[in-house]
């Protein structure tokens, strides 16, 4: 902080004293300048962060220039209506957005806790969410209708878990540092592939699939050779063919005719029950990696992590 002091004549019974008041001048932008800020990052138009808080497309200005003033520097590159964030500009928006998010999940949580409930903080790989978890949810919320479910960003491969974190759905072997965890599914994969594309390439045995445009997933690079391996198919070549980073991109691609993937059994029932993929053959493979529940032990001395760690088990108990 900075004190900028000054001095003001007080007119008193018998004379006059100096009083030295100080104001306080911040260092740091109010929350409404931030929030200013963070809107017109996110649409680099002033007028459309204008519509989303409810001001004028001035005032959203003005609190920008605030903060350029402060801090000295200029945070847009203004060229007429236009607007790019300057090199500062990008850098103070990634500090300041992932700020204002932890400003808003904490005030969520505590009226919340307020009113008797709790928020789970959660984490969970897209595929897994969208295909697996999300349609199993409104089972949980009814029975446990205090628990409120906050979704945040997925962990990447290498990112470490972070402290605030109830729990996180990852993919991979298993071997996190510093967290436990519970296999949910994933380790079969099968071969799959639509039904055109089946009937095109006229698949039915495992040795059908060298002559195939095969699908992989970045973290399941060894896959198509493990499976070669296990089913004793020579010919493929198992390093060929393109690479998705996630499941639900790869599934698509099958779905689309592209070619023939690996891909974990229970990722794709649905697809399979209703007919719109098939299996290219009967010879599903076993991997060492798979998709767990993971969370710091310490977790579940609270209630909400130890209700949805039982009922997800509970959900996963059948799955490969």
């Amino acid at each position: 902080m900075t004190f900028v002091c000054c001095n003001i004549t007080v007119l008193c019974r018998g004379g006059t004293d100096q009083v030295k008041l100080c104001a306080v001048q911040s260092t740091v932008p109010t929350l409404s300048e931030l929030a200013a800020f963070n809107a017109a990052a996110r649409h680099l138009n002033f007028s459309a962060a204008a519509r989303e808080l409810h001001l004028t497309p001035s005032a959203v200005s003005r609190q920008v220039a605030r903060i350029e003033a402060l801090l000295a520097q200029a945070l847009f590159v203004r060229q007429g209506r236009s607007l790019s964030l300057t090199v500062g500009g990008r850098l103070f928006h990634q500090r300041t957005a992932a700020a204002l998010r932890d400003i808003e999940s904490a005030c969520l949580e505590l009226r919340i806790s307020g009113q008797g409930g709790s928020v789970l903080q959660l984490a969970s790989v897209p595929t897994f969410s969208t295909r697996w978890l999300v349609p199993r949810l409104p089972q949980f919320l009814a029975e446990h209708p205090g628990i409120t479910l906050n979704f945040r960003q997925h962990l990447a491969q290498g990112d470490a878990f972070p402290q605030d974190l109830d729990v996180a759905i990852r993919y991979g072997d298993g071997q996190w540092e510093g967290v436990h965890s519970d296999y949910i599914g994933g380790r079969r994969f099968v071969p799959v592939v639509s039904p055109r594309y089946k009937r095109l390439h006229g698949l039915r045995k495992g040795v059908d699939m060298a002559r195939c445009l095969r699908l992989h997933h970045v973290q399941a690079p060894r896959a198509w050779a493990l499976w070669a391996q296990a089913h004793h198919v020579q010919e493929l070549n198992p390093e060929e063919g393109p690479r998705f980073e996630q499941y639900s991109v790869l599934i698509q691609a099958v779905l689309s005719d592209l070619g023939v993937a690996l891909v974990p059994a229970f990722l794709v029932q649905t697809e399979l029950a209703s007919g719109a993929l098939l299996l290219a053959c009967a010879a599903p493979v076993d991997l060492e990696q798979g998709h767990y529940l993971c969370y710091r032990a310490e977790r579940l001395e609270a209630k909400r992590v130890t209700l949805f760690r039982q009922w997800l088990l509970a959900q996963a108990k059948d799955q490969v």
